[in-house]
């Protein structure tokens, strides 16, 4: 009798996760956070909208990774932090540089932390960048959880 039990409890924890719905039961597995790649990913797609010329990514390189939870809505989410560094061999923004004075003009922005998905604190405008520069990225991206996946900060849903 104790062996019908025991079988009967171990089919109710292995079936637990799938009561949850599938995406549930696939991740109770481990394999559904977000990875380095789909940083990457939404690194590629988010520096063309910040600078107008392309760069070459020399280095892109995950620092450290969470998962998080909205407490008062109970929303999961999940950060990545990454370093990037990337050459810009035509410059970016060149209709921001400077004047003679080191005056920048409006709508441009005299900082040099580049980001490419800003938050309040970070520089608003567009940033110059030299012609052969290469810029140092030092940036975090939260992903939301998605019915397919999660939500990245470029509006794309990534999934393994």
């Amino acid at each position: 009798m104790r062996g019908a039990y025991l079988k009967i409890f171990a089919l109710a924890v292995a079936a637990a996760p799938l009561a949850a719905g599938p995406a549930a039961a696939i991740c109770w597995l481990g394999c559904g956070d977000p990875t380095e790649a789909h940083a990457r990913k939404i690194f590629e797609n988010l520096l063309p909208q910040r600078f107008d010329k392309p760069g070459k990514i020399l280095e892109f390189k995950q620092t450290m990774s969470e998962p998080l939870e909205m407490h008062a809505t109970g929303e999961k989410g999940y950060e990545i932090f990454f370093n990037a560094k990337v050459q810009f061999p035509e410059g970016a923004n060149l209709d921001c540089k400077p004047d003679d004075g080191g005056k920048f003009k409006d709508g441009c922005s005299p900082s040099k932390h580049y980001v490419t998905s800003p938050r309040q604190s970070d520089p608003k405008g567009k940033q110059y960048v030299a012609p052969g520069e290469t810029v140092a990225f030092d940036e975090e991206y939260r992903f939301y959880e998605d019915p397919n996946g999660w939500k990245g900060p470029d509006g794309n849903v990534y999934r393994q």
